[in-house]
């Protein structure tokens, strides 16, 4: 019995023609792009001018529209990534201690792992930037970051970016679309404050610890953990507080770098990884810390906005 049938149910397998089609898109996305099916969407769409999608609430429509915006479609960019071995001071023989490399004790950052956040994050929003700058768009709002892990993928992860794209009135943006954070009404208030969203920028970091729980080694290194009283777990902390060190120093420099002003609009993801460490007493964490932002420049002239009026009638 044949379970698997091809070339539209005929059994007569793909055609050379769906051969080649598939490569073409495995090797767009190998190289950062996107499939060939979502250029093709995105071609229509352009084309087409039909009914817009997006994920804006009327309120921000509204705001949008206020300052000349409207919006295109809804943008997406997504990378499922494959965290590589991850070394993190411990071997394969033996526990405790005696399994553990020296370098682990002190709170330390995992280079490896730090790296593949920002390598799937690039790769998440370029295919978001790939898919505005096919609708020519002016620029991306609200967007949004998402990173997703199942028990079923160990070692996977899943980034993903999705905003909408929007265009202005009567204007044609040189150069890349900017990517932002803000909301609509967050945009119309950066603009008429006489600022303007540059593009998304991001810090990441992932620190590793060690805390002892309770026996022999309790106390060891000042990164013990008493089984007896209330207390912090010191090693923990400062994980933590390292990794958000780091992640906005990383953050600040992206912005530095794209010439903007400031960043606003910061949002954070932050996750807790345990690994082994051979020994029931020895608690093994990383920390993961994500900082995404948007960088902005100030305008020559702010936009003028409409403020409200209270009208009162004089009649009954």
């Amino acid at each position: 019995m044949r379970f698997f049938r091809g070339g539209g149910g005929t059994g007569t397998g793909p055609t050379p023609e769906q051969l080649a089609r598939a490569e073409r898109s495995r090797q767009m996305v190998e190289s950062g792009g996107i499939p060939l099916e979502a250029q093709e969407r995105i071609q229509r769409q352009a084309e087409s001018r039909g009914a817009y999608t997006s994920d804006l609430s009327v309120d921000e429509l509204a705001a949008l529209r206020a300052v000349g915006y409207r919006p295109l479609a809804m943008v997406l960019g997504s990378s499922l990534y494959r965290m590589g071995w991850i070394y993190t001071g411990y071997n394969s023989i033996g526990g405790g201690l005696y399994g553990m490399n020296l370098g682990a004790m002190e709170p330390q950052e995992n280079t490896s792992l730090t790296s593949a956040l920002r390598e799937a994050r690039e790769r998440a929003i370029r295919r978001l930037m790939l898919e505005a700058q096919g609708l020519g768009a002016e620029g991306v709002v609200g967007v949004r970051l998402r990173i997703n892990r199942w028990e079923w993928a160990t070692g996977m992860a899943e980034f993903t970016v999705i905003g909408t794209a929007v265009a202005k009135d009567g204007h044609q943006r040189q150069g890349p679309p900017f990517t932002s954070t803000l909301s609509g009404q967050d945009l119309s208030k950066l603009l008429a404050s006489g600022y303007e969203p540059v593009s998304l920028v991001m810090g990441a970091s992932a620190f590793q610890a060690v805390a002892f729980f309770g026996g022999g080694m309790g106390r060891m290194g000042g990164f013990g953990v008493s089984a007896w009283s209330n207390q912090e777990v010191t090693s923990y902390s400062l994980a933590l507080h390292r990794a958000q060190d780091h992640g906005r120093r990383r953050m600040a420099q992206e912005a530095a770098e794209a010439g903007a002003s400031g960043v606003v609009g910061v949002e954070i993801e932050s996750h807790i990884l345990e690994f082994p460490t051979g020994s029931e007493t020895v608690g093994g964490r990383i920390v993961e810390w994500v900082i995404l932002g948007t960088a902005v420049s100030a305008l020559s002239k702010p936009t003028a906005i409409g403020r409200p009026k209270m009208v009162i009638p004089l009649r009954p």
